[in-house]
């Protein structure tokens, strides 16, 4: 079983680093262009299956990817981007700003320490590891599934799939549009590429969460 995950398409809130969140911000046209591509790339993978968080700018993602690959998302809220609360529609640096004590704690410990009004990494890790756990449980062994996700999410899961603890999760990095791929091999999963923007060389720009 191979699992391929894309990040969503780019957003407004990627360009000016915004963090999302689980605010229903819709792609740009960037990342429908990256959205289109991704599918370009996908249309021989010889999917089964397509899952999608239901968010907006990974909805849409999941779409257009579909029309390539003739599959529809399945919708999974468990795919959501980690719930930021008050850190929504703010940048790092206003977040250090308005915040400091928060983020004086979340220096100290990124892993564990819950945004004001949403939710942890380790949080995060535990919803997304449950999504996993039932597409893995829907699918056979030599089945490619693709999943369209968030850069957090998927990094979440990334973390446990390596054995890599989530206090490192920040070193790890995915653009948007970009697709990444698990495989299920007798020795259990094994992360076989991360962050693959081959299809992408003139659309990668750095953004948010």
């Amino acid at each position: 079983m191979r699992l391929i995950f894309v990040r969503h398409g780019e957003t407004p809130w990627n360009r000016t680093l915004q963090y999302q969140g689980q605010a229903p911000i819709p792609l740009n046209e960037r990342g429908r262009e990256q959205a289109r591509r991704a599918g370009q790339r996908l249309a021989r993978s010889g999917a089964v299956a397509l899952y999608s968080s239901d968010l907006p700018r990974a909805w849409e993602t999941a779409e257009i990817i579909g029309e390539y690959v003739h599959l529809h998302p399945i919708a999974m809220p468990d795919l959501r981007e980690i719930d930021v609360g008050l850190w929504q529609g703010l940048t790092p640096t206003e977040l250090y700003q308005r915040f400091p004590e928060h983020m004086r704690e979340y220096d100290r410990d990124p892993a564990h320490t819950v945004r004001l009004g949403g939710e942890s990494y380790a949080q995060l890790q535990a919803r997304v590891l449950r999504a996993f756990t039932q597409i893995e449980a829907a699918h056979r062994t030599g089945e490619t599934i693709i999943v369209v996700s968030h850069g957090g999410s998927i990094r979440a899961l990334f973390c446990h799939i390596i054995g890599l603890d989530l206090v490192n999760f920040g070193k790890l990095w995915l653009d948007n549009g970009s697709l990444s791929e698990i495989v299920r091999g007798r020795s259990g999963w094994r992360l076989l590429r991360m962050n693959d923007v081959a299809h992408l060389e003139d659309l990668v720009v750095e953004g948010g969460e």
